[in-house]
């Protein structure tokens, strides 16, 4: 006889996951999915076997729960500040780590964790201390409860002066963090913790519509890394909702999107927010849902080909980056579209532990790269292929971020304005 089980407590556990995971802004719509599905697998009951039906009902019911959380979160963004408290949040580690305390964001999974890897990276860099926050006081701040932020210092006596300085940077960037002076307790920070979502990270599926148009989708591969999941989980039968608002306004600079229906085929890629068809017209990304589903059921592209139907205004830069620390924010290795604010955020997010780097190239052909150095140090330059040579200096934060504007709005590299700056030749 079968146990009795309905899996409610684990569905609501799957359930915070994902909106605590929203809210932290990593990932998107298919890489929220898909954890979502191990976590419910990693929690069933030893008995149950993941096709059992019991569970997959429950797995059945995690699309349209995460297409909610996104759609809500995207809803309720709108009515954020221009500067957001978790953007304050970022400032202001980064702030810390530029004074020699290293910060880490959502580290980890809990305080032991955390500071037992904090330990190891202060004594490796000689930093004087550390201040971060774990994944258990993430669920506690998604909840609506102060952010506690705990701090350590390399030498046990200045503990106090450590937790005043993060305290201190706190308050600098708008937060209210409270603390009255005892090193035995953490800070704990009044703020609203969910992250601004953007572009890719802001698309969701909405609800299936009786008899909507599919096409069977698949991928290129145009170089020698893997081809991200979001993409390669729409390969086969697809409906064209769900291609048009999850990936192809998102391809990954060089890979072609071959598309069919009826017996016909199209090929499609991105160049910045255009899409181009092979041998068809140049199509307005922010279209294509319309512009595909009229051609999936027989109707044409429009007509005639004509030149980009966008002629003015930022276009989106082509963004790579790899952030070298343990549970930073990851890779991305073929070119994806950024808006500028996207962008700008990411110079913030990215970890400053020597290694990580981004990349970031306008529809212009100029590009503008940011590498952190030991220190830590920040490196910005750019490169001429041509000349076989990259010209850079030392920048900091805020002109990263300048840096970065200035090739979103004007197509342009602004390096030359900060002042001299140090050739190397390949």
């Amino acid at each position: 006889m079968s146990e009795r089980w309905d899996g409610e407590e684990l569905l609501a556990s799957v359930r915070r996951g994902v909106t605590v995971r929203a809210a932290a802004a990593r990932g998107g719509y298919t890489e929220l999915l898909d954890r979502a599905r191990r976590d419910l697998e990693s929690g069933l009951p030893g008995h149950l076997a993941p096709d059992d039906p019991r569970a997959r009902a429950l797995a059945d019911s995690l699309p349209e729960y995460v297409d909610a959380v996104l759609a809500d979160h995207v809803h309720r963004q709108r009515r954020r500040p221009s500067r957001t408290d978790s953007e304050r949040l970022t400032r202001a580690f980064r702030s810390l780590d530029a004074s020699g305390i290293i910060a880490r964001e959502e580290f980890l999974c809990c305080d032991g964790c955390a500071r037992a890897d904090l330990d190891a990276q202060a004594a490796a860099t000689g930093s004087r201390g550390y201040a971060y926050y774990h994944w258990q006081d993430t669920l506690a701040a998604a909840d609506g409860a102060p952010l506690t932020v705990g701090f350590e210092s390399t030498h046990r006596v200045r503990r106090a002066a450590v937790g005043a300085e993060v305290a201190e940077a706190l308050r600098a960037h708008g937060l209210t963090a409270h603390w009255d002076g005892d090193p035995e307790r953490r800070i704990e920070v009044d703020m609203d913790w969910s992250r601004r979502r953007h572009d890719r990270l802001a698309a969701f599926p909405g609800p299936a519509s009786e008899g909507e148009p599919h096409v069977d989708a698949d991928f290129s591969n145009p170089g020698p890394y893997r081809l991200p999941d979001w993409v390669t989980r729409h390969r086969g039968r697809v409906s064209v909702r769900e291609l048009a608002r999850l990936v192809l306004p998102w391809l990954p600079r060089g890979v072609r999107a071959t598309v069919g229906a009826g017996g016909r085929t199209a090929v499609l890629t991105r160049d910045s927010d255009l899409l181009r068809v092979e041998g068809g017209p140049v199509l307005d990304r922010d279209r294509i849902e319309d512009l595909l589903a009229r051609w999936a059921v027989g109707a044409g592209w429009p007509a005639p080909p004509g030149p980009d139907p966008r002629t003015a205004g930022p276009r989106p830069l082509d963004v790579t980056y790899a952030d070298a620390a343990t549970g930073g924010m990851g890779f991305v290795d073929y070119a994806e579209p950024m808006s500028g604010a996207a962008a700008r955020d990411l110079v913030y997010r990215l970890t400053p532990v020597d290694g990580t780097f981004g990349v970031f190239a306008a529809r212009s052909g100029a590009v503008v790269q940011m590498m952190w150095q030991e220190g830590p140090r920040l490196w910005m330059e750019s490169p001429s292929a041509d000349e076989r040579l990259a010209s850079g200096r030392h920048v900091t934060l805020p002109e990263a971020e300048e840096m970065v504007r200035v090739l979103a709005d004007e197509g342009r590299v602004a390096l030359a304005d900060l002042g001299e700056l140090q050739v190397t030749r390949w």
